[in-house]
């Protein structure tokens, strides 16, 4: 068996190069990737004031979206006024999970507008000029909702600081509007 033997100074130069290697972020992160679980899960809570429906649970887990979730999701966001269901693009549901770990929150946002159909929007585009004419909720890519136990500005910051998409404040209305659009926009 032979015998390997370092010199003094070769033991410093290998040890401080192993030093600045593992201060590294790439090396450290991929050093410590392997005793970190590989996927989690996430969670949201919903409750639709309109019709009493909510939904509290996991609707992401190891890699992948659950389609039952997904499709009690869809069903609680569905146009109230006509019961159309559409699907909820599941992204929007990943900006409400990382909303909700913003505000440390584990109480439901409340939904106020979920999917909309095209008959709906259309109607309400008539009667009031807040409703877009092409909006996302068409698209199942928005919602507005609040948080009963945290004052609306808070919610709106916590919104906006994420830059995920769309975010609107609606004080007099009592909601904000969340959507995944390409580009962060804001506006009151």
């Amino acid at each position: 068996m032979s015998e390997i033997t370092f010199s003094r100074r070769k033991f410093l130069i290998l040890a401080s190069s192993f030093v600045a290697a593992a201060a590294t972020p790439t090396f450290s992160s991929s050093l410590f990737a392997a005793s970190r679980p590989r996927f989690t899960s996430r969670k949201i809570a919903l409750y639709n004031i309109h019709t009493q429906e909510a939904f509290e649970g996991t609707y992401w887990r190891e890699g992948s979206y659950d389609e039952k979730a997904l499709a009690r999701l869809f069903t609680l966001l569905r146009d109230r006024r006509n019961n159309k269901k559409h699907p909820i693009d599941a992204r929007l549901f990943d900006v409400l999970h990382r909303l909700q770990s913003a505000v440390d929150s584990q109480d439901p946002f409340h939904v106020i507008c979920g999917y909309r159909s095209k008959e709906t929007n259309s109607a309400l585009h008539k009667k009031s000029h807040g409703v877009a004419k092409k909006s996302l909720h068409v698209e199942g890519k928005a919602i507005d909702l609040r948080l009963e136990k945290l004052p609306l500005k808070e919610l709106c910051h916590a919104a906006r600081s994420l830059k995920a998409g769309g975010v609107g404040y609606y004080p007099k209305s009592n909601f904000i509007h969340v959507d995944i659009r390409a580009k962060p926009a804001y506006w009151t």
